[in-house]
């Protein structure tokens, strides 16, 4: 080698090898997205499920705790836990749950009130959260007890 030669580097990428690992990079996403949002749906339905079981619980236990009904008012876009079906209750909460916190098309079926008595019991049945194709269930029996199915 004579002393005036250089020899070029060769670190770094080109600008064909950079495009290469890019397209890699999208495929992987693509096929990626339908299970990471199919997954989000899944977490949001759980979530919303979660919430309405223990605020079913904690209704069945206030009713008997404080010795009065304890209403959870379900609607179109959110429900109201304790809520004040007399338009006298002093002690009622009056907590509004948005179903758009957990998903943008959440709804809970049937829209009908559920009333806890003081003995605990409750008008029965099954309640559905639903979002994107995504479904649970949740149990109400006579005695007032929840869970989610």
């Amino acid at each position: 080698m004579e002393s005036g030669q250089r020899y070029a580097s060769s670190s770094g990428f080109t600008l064909i090898e950079l495009i290469i690992v890019l397209v890699i990079v999208g495929v992987l996403a693509a096929l990626a997205w339908p299970a990471i949002s199919g997954w989000r749906h899944r977490q949001a339905v759980q979530g919303a499920a979660q919430t309405l079981v223990g605020h079913l619980k904690q209704a069945r236990n206030l009713a008997i705790a404080e010795n009065r009904n304890v209403s959870i008012v379900f609607g179109q876009t959110s429900y109201v836990f304790d809520a004040d079906n007399s338009g006298n209750c002093k002690q009622c909460r009056k907590i509004s749950v948005d179903y758009a916190q957990f998903a943008s098309d959440l709804s809970i079926t049937p829209m009908t009130t559920r009333t806890f008595t003081s003995r605990g019991t409750v008008n029965f049945g099954v309640i559905s959260v639903t979002s994107h194709g995504v479904k649970k269930r949740i149990i109400l029996n006579a005695i007032g007890r929840a869970y989610i199915e």
